[in-house]
C-alpha cells in the first residue's frame, strides 16, 4: 500500500510541475502587428521613420522601420491600437489597427515627402 501511495504523491507532485512549467496550459501569446511604410512619392519602403503604438492615448511601444520600411509589434493584448508614423521630411500619419489572440494584423500604410520641409 505504501508503493502505491509514493507513487500518487510523485504521479501528483509531476502534474503540479506540469502545469508550472507550462503556464497551466493558458499561457497567453498575444497579437502581433507586422507593417511596412511606403513613400508615396518614390516608391518603396521609408527606412528610420519612428513608429509609435499608442491605446486609449498612453504610449506603449515604439520602433524604427528598417531600410524597407518594415516594423513588428509582437505579444500585444487583443484590443484596439493607433499607430503612428513619423520621419523628418515626411508628414506624420496615423493608422488603426485591430489585434487578436494569436493571430498577426498587416499594416501596410505610407507617408508623404513634405516638400520644402516639416
Amino acid at each position: 500500500m505504501e508503493k502505491f501511495s509514493q507513487f500518487k504523491l510523485i504521479l501528483i507532485f509531476g502534474f503540479f510541475l506540469g502545469m508550472l512549467l507550462t503556464g497551466c496550459g493558458g499561457e497567453k501569446v498575444g497579437g502581433t502587428i507586422v507593417g511596412k511604410v511606403n513613400d508615396t512619392f518614390h516608391g518603396g519602403g521609408v527606412g528610420g521613420a519612428r513608429v509609435i503604438l499608442t491605446s486609449d492615448g498612453l504610449e506603449l511601444a515604439t520602433a524604427t522601420t528598417d531600410s524597407s520600411g518594415n516594423f513588428t509589434f509582437s505579444g500585444l493584448p487583443p484590443g484596439f491600437y493607433t499607430i503612428v508614423l513619423t520621419k523628418d521630411g515626411f508628414y506624420d500619419n496615423k493608422v488603426e489597427a485591430k489585434v487578436e489572440e494569436g493571430k498577426e494584423t498587416k499594416v501596410d500604410t505610407w507617408m508623404i515627402v513634405a516638400f520644402g520641409g516639416t
